[in-house]
């Protein structure tokens, strides 16, 4: 059964009613109370009064202006390539809902006649060209949405009865010039800026003079190369003629010198003369008249100059932004008028699904700047573990890994700070050292103390370390020595009894092994990633502890010796 069926059936009570004018009747078409006699009326009905560039402008003219075209075409197909999704809310975030009625019929076949392209690619051109765009709402006989069929924008209207509901009438159907009336629920209708909210008003007739012009200057210049690219020209004689000889003297000047026989040598017997009239392209700022056009009319559409051709103002630096600011600020709009079109007249608005389902366009795709970028934001979220390795793979179109990679990373130095509070929770968690050293238990023992203790502190300075430009024995002895001090006063403390005597051997043992770190510092790249700073701190931590315990335990056995062997000396 067709759309156009189903709709007789669809209005019952509203075939012939009585409709009464709406509050905003601007086209003098629709208005009563424009006289038959009007001059807006008779332009209207012969395409629209000439502008004052001697242009008549509506939708089909407009169109025939390059720059309009180009808009119009940016615009509904940008917006009819963006994957339209069915979302399923749920208490943390959403799913998509691929196995919803809804999602075959926006993102795949609207209609029998119809890919989900052409239908959206229609509806946006409609609505960027009119102000309005129109789609009637096919349901079975459960009231189920089964089809979505789009109305011509200039044939259809919304109109109120004279009980004061609001339905849309048309004339778009299999018998050209039947009026349909279709209620409010049956039919999506989506307008641009409006007085009234109802009839969006139509950005070609308020930019009508704009787009004329636009229109004269590609006309002038088509005559200017027709013309053979010279200026119009007078013949003129002093001779009386009659209105015969004149007629006849031009339609021979013109077989010997127009169209194709453009520059060839002509003769002008007698006292005939030429003279050349009118103004070059320079004079009347062709070439600029035509730029700035194109600039005004990209910025009716609020389209970036460079999507139809305007490249002067383009640059690598601003190419990416300009087209970022191209989904925020002139798709966005058009989005979100669609969307809430559709929440209203497709999804449940009582009953139990209602509230569950949405419906968005997935604008990720266009988001995205370029793969450098890009790829340093997934590497961001990816360290810093909002992104899992298989989520980044779904967002490039990947298939996902196996489970290991739905696995999130953390930084090794970030932590809850609830977790501060309980000190038995961290000691039951040490963090691992570096798997290619080889420790004795004692040494372990006093590992997992200091790493509890200093890691965090040694991992912090060495990311300032890293990002510094010059790594010297200065800048690592500020950055690492109260740290390592702390170590070293440990392993004091763990061999039992501080040493004996005005020298402290640890100041030596501090030294060597911030010397150690500055040989190593100069093998680091210049640019150094945070998982590579982890992954340094850690070795690094390991070896100044395993440096510095060794050397304090050698120095405190070596003083004992000497303790021992020195009569009348002690070490306790």
């Amino acid at each position: 059964m067709g759309i156009r069926t189903v709709s007789s059936k669809l209005v019952g009570e509203l075939r012939q009613p009585k409709v009464t004018s709406l509050e905003l009747r601007g086209d003098p078409l629709n208005n009563p109370d424009v006289p038959i006699n009007s001059a807006g009326l008779w332009a209207a009905m012969s395409g629209g009064e000439p502008t004052a560039a001697g242009e008549t402008i509506g939708v089909h003219t407009a169109l025939q202006q390059i720059t309009v075209y180009a808009c119009v075409r940016v615009l509904a197909e940008s917006v009819a390539s963006l994957p339209l999704k069915v979302y399923e809310r749920q208490a943390r975030g959403k799913h998509e809902a691929a196995d919803h009625p809804l999602a075959y019929l926006l993102a795949v076949e609207p209609n029998e006649e119809m890919a989900a392209f052409t239908f959206w690619e229609s509806l946006v051109g409609s609505l960027a060209l009119t102000g309005n765009a129109y789609a009637q709402i096919q349901r079975d006989a459960g009231g189920r949405v089964i089809a979505l069929w789009p109305l011509h924008p200039q044939l259809t209207r919304a109109v109120r009865l004279s009980s004061g509901k609001l339905v849309y009438e048309t004339t778009d159907g299999m018998n050209a010039g039947d009026v349909r009336y279709i209620r409010t629920a049956d039919i999506l209708h989506i307008p641009l800026f409006s007085f009234d909210g109802l009839h969006g008003l139509s950005p070609i007739q308020l930019a009508r003079q704009g787009i004329g012009l636009a229109r004269a200057s590609e006309k002038f210049g088509a005559r200017f190369f027709g013309n053979g690219s010279k200026p119009g020209g007078v013949l003129s004689t002093e001779s009386d003629l009659s209105d015969e000889e004149l007629k006849a003297v031009r339609e021979t000047w013109l077989s010997t010198q127009a169209g194709d026989k453009q520059g060839s040598t002509a003769v002008l017997p007698g006292n005939w003369k030429y003279d050349s009239i009118g103004l070059s392209p320079e004079d009347s700022q062709f070439l600029q008249t035509r730029q700035f056009q194109r600039t005004e009319i990209a910025a009716l559409f609020r389209v970036p100059p460079n999507m139809v051709g305007d490249t002067s103002r383009l640059s690598n630096n601003n190419h990416e932004q300009m087209s970022l600011s191209f989904v925020t600020d002139t798709l966005r709009p058009y989005l979100c008028r669609i969307e809430a079109e559709i929440a209203r007249k497709l999804l449940p608005s009582a009953g139990r699904n209602s509230g569950r389902y949405f419906i968005s366009f997935d604008v990720t795709e266009r988001l995205r700047g370029d793969f450098k970028t890009t790829m340093d934001g997934y590497a961001t979220g990816r360290n810093w573990g909002w992104y899992s390795a298989n989520d980044v793979r779904l967002e490039l179109g990947e298939n996902p890994g196996g489970p290991e990679l739905d696995v999130y990373l953390v930084p090794v130095n970030m932590q809850n700070a609830a977790r501060l509070l309980d000190t038995e929770s961290l000691q039951d968690q040490p963090i691992n050292s570096d798997p290619q050293v080889t420790t004795t238990p004692e040494e372990r023992n006093l590992l997992g103390t200091f790493t509890r203790s200093c890691i965090t502190v040694f991992r912090d300075g060495m990311g300032r370390l890293a990002h510094r430009n010059k790594r010297d024995f200065e800048a690592i002895s500020t950055i690492f020595k109260p740290v390592l001090r702390s170590i070293a006063n440990l392993s004091i403390e763990h061999n039992g009894l501080p040493l004996t005597g005005s020298a402290d051997p640890a100041d030596g043992v501090i030294d060597d092994a911030l010397k150690a770190i500055e040989k190593r510092a100069a093998k680091w790249p210049e640019s150094v990633t945070d998982a590579e700073i982890d992954s340094l701190a850690q070795t690094e931590f390991t070896k100044a502890v395993r440096s510095i315990h060794a050397n304090i335990t050698r120095e405190i056995a070596a003083s004992r010796a000497i303790s021992a062997l020195t009569p009348g000396t002690s070490n306790e």
